[in-house]
């Protein structure tokens, strides 16, 4: 009986040795201790691994390989995934609601990706940099020049990405760059200078709002420097105000290379250890660094870090204990069973409920800026000319993915219109030789047409990652080519397609019709054919304010708001304010009430507005409450946008809309106090449709007083707990979810020439990669089909006036992954042609090379 009893001893001795072994491992533990657990078993360089993109395995834990990178800004940067408008366009619904459905489709697609295992879901998206001023390059990544309602669009951003789920993550959202990251050129060796007032009332808010009210799970600090200080190496701004005060327990990741460049652009480390160490006790965890043939600069820095005593090994485990705990979130140590985000199929790729959500968000933001009685067309037009360089090509924009259907202008009219359409280029996007030509094919078109739809606007070759706009004016011969065309035909439709507020106070002079249809996903043809046929009434309004002229803007390293920056300073006129947009419809405000005529503090307001459609076209409005402080003692706005809804109104039909108020709203930031405060006196409550169409105005005394302090776990007075999106599961936008079990035929065609490259990652984003094909023409014309992955790149014509031997130059769209073979095929559908060669052009001055068919 004693062998008995001290073998069961042994035997539950040995199995609780076995279950605490297996701690990391079980889901039912607390995730604090399988946290501490799963760090106890790793190596000091395991650890360290961490602290880069490219993440090794560790074979003895059974962990494999991880890619801590991706890309989701309005569309995962991957093949076959949907393509949503840009976050400019998509700011121009002033529509949260519809942004936490396209978030969720998105995040949808980022799961099944993961759950094919061919992508993880550590999302650098969204971006809130303030869209403070036009030139800016990645302008367009931003919701708007407003800090509500950028932060109102971000919320519902991350909401939607990382779900409701109580025990796990959808995606990881990682919210950037923080702080000011306003200037591309250059931008990793210069600072921005702001003072503390700018900060946090403009700065700062939309981040606050993602880390505190919807509790985002990333930051992404950025590559300049903020006062003297660079951003990754910024202990204020990241253990102070990040962590500390806003309470934040996610990870901080630093923009590209930008530890390293703590010494190397900076200056301000004297080593890369030393780099390092200045990030770690800074509270920034990683570095955004992807690179095949070597790690992440911080991680190889941290080891002669540790060695040489500037951190501890204790202060490395508190950074690589926040990383791995997301890892935990998102279930990658779980059964799937347990994770209801492993039951996302592939077929929510670009299905079709995506892609009617596309072009849902597409035509909610596009905003009509001029209509003299020309929109919209009639559908039997006699006959229609569309010009321009954005006429044929379906511009999404940057951190844009590679769709299997894109919709351009053209195709897009072409598929409406019950008439003959004719097309030409107009012009190149940015000056070029041939213009000249190319504006004369389109003057000769444009005589013999009825109605002419230009469409322009600017790209990556003027606005994008590190290159930064030099002026707000459309770029190349654009001008040139809208003016010879409304020479010869007056009817012109003129179509946008900018990264942001374009200076055409010419156009606004003489022509008669104007739309800005942004770069708008995939599905912007047709979106653009509804608006101009009246098939939808247009109902998007401006994010920011679009400037006459260059002249009107202040300089462009200068970060203080009061200088004439934005709506809220800006003293001269617009030539489209703020909040301004037409549509086919007349909205008439009838009244406004206000729920009290003294505002006590803490409590919140509400603003009752009837308005009716007296129009004879069903459309949507956006309402826009604006605050003005009276008697403040400090500058403050003009105008500040505290409150909007979009609501539908049939014709001749009338409608009561409440907007909620809360009393923070009153506020401004006391750098005295180191506080948001109310000062007690006179407020103006303005209503209107734009920020200078607000002819509605109701005074309100308020008392004074400090707005409380809140960190992650309480909530703003803008957090509405009732919203059912707080509830949303990922199904929950599709209708019909049959298709969510349906089988896929995954057979694919192998036939056509094949070429096999890999490629690696250049250090910064660009959207296609330059080629040459090398040929031999053996009959007297030919034509073929690119394609990768199965989808399209591009069908390019070759006849005999190129030589019977020559090379074509060609744009190839980056990979859905880098560092991972590819395949182009080449499929020959027309004369007889000989590929002889691929030269592949990196971007970044690094060295071409050549790639063959493959022998089949």
């Amino acid at each position: 009986m004693k062998c008995i009893l001290n073998y069961l001893i042994i035997l539950c001795s040995f199995t609780s040795n076995i279950t605490h072994a297996q701690v990391w491992k079980n889901p039912n533990e607390s995730i604090n201790n399988r946290v501490n657990d799963l760090i106890s078993k790793m190596t000091l360089e395991e650890k360290i691994g961490y602290c880069g993109s490219k993440i090794p395995g560790i074979e003895r834990l059974g962990i494999p390989d991880y890619e801590w990178y991706g890309e989701a800004l309005h569309g995962i940067i991957a093949w076959n995934c949907t393509q949503f408008p840009q976050n400019i366009a998509m700011g121009s619904t002033w529509n949260p609601d519809l942004m936490y459905e396209v978030a969720t489709a998105i995040s949808n697609e980022a799961r099944a990706l993961k759950n094919i295992g061919e992508k993880e879901v550590m999302m650098f998206s969204p971006t809130v940099n303030m869209a403070r001023d036009p030139r800016w390059g990645r302008n367009e990544e931003c919701y708007s020049e407003d800090p509500f309602l950028m932060s109102e669009m971000a919320r519902m951003y991350v909401r939607g990405m990382q779900g409701n789920d109580e025990h796990y993550l959808k995606t990881v959202t990682t919210v950037k760059h923080f702080v000011a990251n306003n200037i591309d050129y250059k931008r990793e060796q210069i600072h921005s200078y702001i003072n503390k007032k700018d900060l946090y009332e403009y700065y700062f808010p939309a981040y606050k709002t993602c880390i505190v009210d919807e509790e985002a799970t990333g930051i992404m600090t950025a590559l300049n420097g903020l006062n003297g200080i660079p951003c990754s190496a910024h202990h204020w701004l990241v253990n102070g105000v990040l962590r500390e005060e806003w309470g934040f327990k996610g990870y901080v990741i630093a923009d590209w290379a930008a530890v390293q460049g703590i010494e190397t652009n900076m200056n301000y480390a004297k080593s890369q250890p030393e780099a390092a160490a200045m990030a770690i006790k800074a509270g920034v965890d990683q570095e955004c660094f992807r690179n095949n043939k070597r790690y992440a600069p911080m991680v190889d820095a941290l080891k002669p870090a540790i060695e040489q005593g500037l951190i501890t090994e204790e202060e490395l485990d508190n950074t690589v204990k926040r990383l791995i705990r997301l890892r935990f979130k998102t279930g990658d140590f779980d059964d799937a069973k347990l994770n209801p985000y492993s039951k996302i199929p592939k077929t929510v790729l670009e299905c079709d409920a995506h892609k009617q959500l596309a072009l849902k968000a597409a035509e909610q933001s596009i905003v009509l800026l001029k209509n003299d009685n020309v929109l919209p067309l009639k559908k039997d037009i006699e006959s229609i000319a569309v010009i321009g360089p954005f006429a044929n090509k379906c511009w999404m924009g940057i951190y844009s993915g590679f769709p299997k259907n894109k919709i351009s202008p053209l195709s897009g009219i072409q598929n409406y219109a019950d008439t003959k359409v004719s097309y030409a280029e107009g012009c190149y996007v940015n000056t070029h030789s041939d213009d000249d030509i190319k504006i004369a094919e389109a003057v000769t078109l444009a005589k013999k047409s009825k109605q002419v739809i230009l469409v322009v606007g600017n790209d990556e070759s003027t606005s994008t990652e590190n290159v930064d706009r030099k002026s707000l004016k459309l770029p190349g011969n654009q001008h040139k080519l809208i003016k010879a065309v409304q020479n010869v035909n007056p009817n012109v439709i003129l179509v946008l397609v900018p990264s942001g507020p374009t200076a055409i106070a010419w156009e606004q002079d003489y022509i008669p019709g104007i739309i800005c249809a942004w770069p708008n996903g995939q599905e912007q043809g047709t979106a653009l054919a509804n608006v101009l046929f009246g098939n939808v009434n247009p109902s998007g309004k401006l994010t920011s304010t679009w400037y006459k002229y260059d002249e009107d803007l202040p300089d462009f390293y200068d970060y203080n708001i009061q200088t004439g920056r934005t709506y809220m300073y800006y003293k001269g006129e617009a030539l489209y304010p703020f909040g301004y947009g037409l549509n086919y419809s007349t909205f008439k405000i009838n009244e406004i009430s206000t729920s009290n005529s003294y505002l006590k503090r803490g409590d919140s307001l509400m603003v009752s507005v009837s308005i009716s459609n007296i129009g004879k076209m069903d459309g949507e409005e956006i309402i826009q409450v604006y605050i003005k402080d009276v008697q403040s003692t400090q500058i403050t706005p003009m105008k500040a946008l505290k409150g909007f809804k979009r609501v539908h109104v049939a014709a001749g039909q009338t409608k009561n809309v409440e907007i909620p108020i809360p009393y923070e709203a009153f506020s401004h930031f006391d750098v005295s106090k180191n506080n948001f405060v109310v000062e007690a006196g006179v407020f103006k409550i303005m209503v209107g449709n734009s920020s200078v169409n607000t002819s509605f105005i109701k005074e309100l005394n308020v008392e004074g007083g400090e707005i409380p302090k809140i960190k992650v776990g309480q909530k703003s007075g803008y957090f509405n707990t009732n919203n059912p999106n707080r509830q949303g599961k990922w199904d929950d936008i599709y209708e019909d979810k049959s298709f969510l079990t349906a089988n896929e035929d995954l057979n694919q065609d192998e036939s056509g020439i094949l070429f096999n490259t890999t490629f690696n990652d250049p250090g910064f984003y660009v959207n296609t990669w330059d080629a040459e094909i090398i040929y031999e023409l053996n009959s007297p014309k030919s034509e073929f089909t690119l394609m990768m992955l199965s989808n399209e790149i591009e069908t390019y014509n070759v006849n005999e006036n190129n030589s019977k031997s020559g090379k074509l130059s060609i744009k190839i769209p980056i990979p859905p992954e880098y560092g991972k073979e590819v395949t182009l095929k080449a499929i020959i559908t027309q004369g007889h042609l000989s590929l002889k060669s691929i030269k592949i052009i990196p971007p970044n001055d690094i060295k071409p090379y050549y790639i063959y068919p493959q022998k089949q």
